[in-house]
């Protein structure tokens, strides 16, 4: 027992000492990396600052952060590094190996988990957004045009519309309606709106892309080929849910300074209805990261990704690609589809708009899925032909941004059968005492934590008040990858059999509700199902039974968040029925 102590106490001695000297390592190379990295924060690359045909009075693009802040980010990158390093030095010790498979694919999980902030840190490091001293171009041809679907209220869109109107930049205000009404017509004419609907006309029916019946790309192809291309020269795109707010117009024709700019992306921020639905406020928690920040670094030699809920075109541009990309996810098609052709994008860091989350947790999962599924399709059918035009980052940016899905989905299943490989082979995955490993991990994820605060309070993010931690978006992100890994088998099958799906449009406002069926349920009462199977059949493993404990983990949590959603869709549904 004595014996026992003594090993026990070395050992913690031992970590004791790693972290001190971790510690003198980190205050040492932090500094020489500050010293490194402190010319490279001021250098500016004048001609992608200023393009061409810009007049030289002010940058046509500026840095997000100040110098002051830029130094402390570099601080911060160089205590992320170390805290990287030590934590990967010692977890590929040797002595941790006992088989090579159970190292690589516990290594895979992890490198997935420890190396997917750098990438996002990269994006920060070359944050650019439009100079706020900048006007408008002068005399552009501008149009505003907003989507409705039939099962959309119109009391939804009317607010969205009267926004678009008080905007202070001179256009023209459309309605690109589906199935327009008479009360909607009247309304229309009396404010000076413009419609444009495909209801009677089969060219923009069809079966199949481009034009195609009930989904957006084929609503606003009416709209382009009937009015857009011909009268205007940029045109802003919304749906019917997000509202614009003061300077919006302006802040999104900005960039078009640029002659090379052929599109301008923005903050998708669906917040307005995310006090009665959690999901909606884990979406908005998950994303401030890559709605601000991210796409602020995209923006000056990178791709700035739109997202359907509002983005501009030059209609210029758009004629030139062919029109508004396939799939049910077009923003991304389109954003493939312009940079291949040469044209540039800018992320309109100051672009506000509002709009809508998922309604529920069913409507939420229906958008995981379909999504995935769109863009497993666009990787395997469209990007193909367009990934050669691209220069080797952009390259690179796509495929991760289309591969992001599948990779989540299989690095969480990887996550999930860990634990149910070891207790089956019997056999311990690798040699590593669970303690160190938390002091060794948490080291760096302290560092990880740190920064993204300190970026929080920098107003990086969109929303500028999202939350860091939340109970959201642990669950979220713990209930999602079930139906993004199964979005991804679908749209690889579909390929295969070359199979167009149908999708589902997810109601917003007043027609939205929260509903709960046994299917969307069903993965996660599988996965508990297995956890159980496991943890009963399997109790008496030799060399794996610390893997047990994980399994039961594992079968507690999917447990944990079946409650989780059954608890919060009878909270919602009191909210929805008593219209709050």
């Amino acid at each position: 027992m004595v014996g026992l102590f003594l090993f026990n106490f070395a050992e913690k001695s031992k970590l004791i000492i790693e972290i001190a000297t971790y510690i003198e390592i980190m205050y040492k190379t932090g500094i020489m990396l500050f010293s490194s990295f402190k010319d490279i924060y001021m250098f500016k690359i004048a001609n992608k600052t200023k393009p061409e045909g810009i007049a030289d009075k002010v940058d046509y693009l500026v840095d997000v952060l100040s110098p002051k802040q830029k130094k402390q980010f570099y601080l911060l990158m160089a205590v992320n590094i170390v805290g990287l390093l030590f934590f990967l030095v010692w977890w590929f010790n040797s002595s941790h190996v006992i088989k090579l498979a159970g190292m690589v694919l516990n290594s895979v999980v992890i490198l997935w988990s420890v190396l997917l902030p750098l990438y996002f840190f990269f994006f920060v490091s070359r944050m650019k957004k439009p100079n706020p001293l900048l006007s408008p171009p002068l005399n552009l041809k501008v149009a505003m045009a907003v989507t409705k679907t039939p099962g959309e209220p119109f009391s939804l869109v009317k607010e969205t519309i009267l926004s678009m109107i008080s905007q202070k930049y001179p256009h023209d205000t459309w309605l690109a309606d589906e199935d327009p009404d008479e009360e909607t017509v009247e309304w229309c004419k009396e404010h000076t709106v413009f419609i444009s609907t495909r209801r009677n006309d089969p060219g923009y029916h069809r079966s199949s892309w481009p034009r195609r019946a009930k989904c957006k790309e084929g609503n606003l192809a009416y709209f382009y080929d009937n009015y857009g291309y011909k009268s205007y020269d940029v045109v802003i795109q919304m749906d019917a849910d997000h509202v614009p707010q003061k300077n919006y117009l302006e802040e999104m024709l900005k960039p078009f300074n640029n002659p090379e700019v052929g599109y301008v992306s923005a903050p998708s921020i669906c917040n307005t209805n995310s006090y009665k639905s959690w999901t909606a406020r884990a979406r908005l928690y998950i994303e401030a990261f890559l709605h601000g920040a991210q796409q602020a670094g995209h923006t000056n030699g990178f791709a700035p990704l739109c997202f359907g809920s509002h983005y501009a075109v030059r209609t210029k541009a758009l004629k030139q690609i062919g029109g508004l990309g396939p799939e049910l996810a077009e923003d991304h098609s389109t954003t493939l589809l312009m940079n291949a052709r040469g044209w540039k994008g800018v992320h309109a860091l100051d672009a506000v708009a509002f709009g809508d989350g998922p309604a529920n947790f069913a409507d939420a999962m229906t958008q995981e899925f379909q999504w995935s599924r769109s863009l497993m399709v666009i990787l395997l059918t469209l990007t193909p032909s367009k990934l050669k035009a691209l220069p080797l980052r952009m390259k690179f940016q796509f495929l991760f941004s289309q591969l992001w899905y599948p990779l989540y989905g299989i690095i969480m299943l990887i996550g999930f059968s860990i634990p149910l490989i070891a207790l089956l082979s019997d056999s311990s995955l690798v040699r590593v005492v669970y303690f160190s490993f938390l002091i060794h991990s948490w080291i760096y994820t302290t560092t990880i934590l740190a920064s993204i605060f300190w970026l929080k309070k920098t107003g990086c993010l969109w929303p500028k008040d999202a939350k860091i931690v939340s109970w959201e978006a642990v669950f979220f992100q713990i209930v999602r990858w079930p139906w993004v890994f199964l979005g991804c088998l679908y749209g690889f099958a579909g390929v295969l059999i070359k199979k167009e799906f149908n999708f589902k449009v997810t109601p917003k406002g007043e027609s939205a509700k929260s509903v709960l069926t046994l299917n969307v349920l069903l993965p996660y009462i599988i996965l508990v199902s297995i956890g159980l199977l496991f943890s009963i059949l399997i109790s008496n493993s030799k060399y794996a039974a610390g893997y047990y404990y994980f399994a039961i983990l594992n079968t507690v949590l999917y447990g944990i968040s079946i409650a989780v959603i059954i608890l919060n869709h009878i909270y919602e549904s009191r909210k929805y029925k008593s219209n709050i």
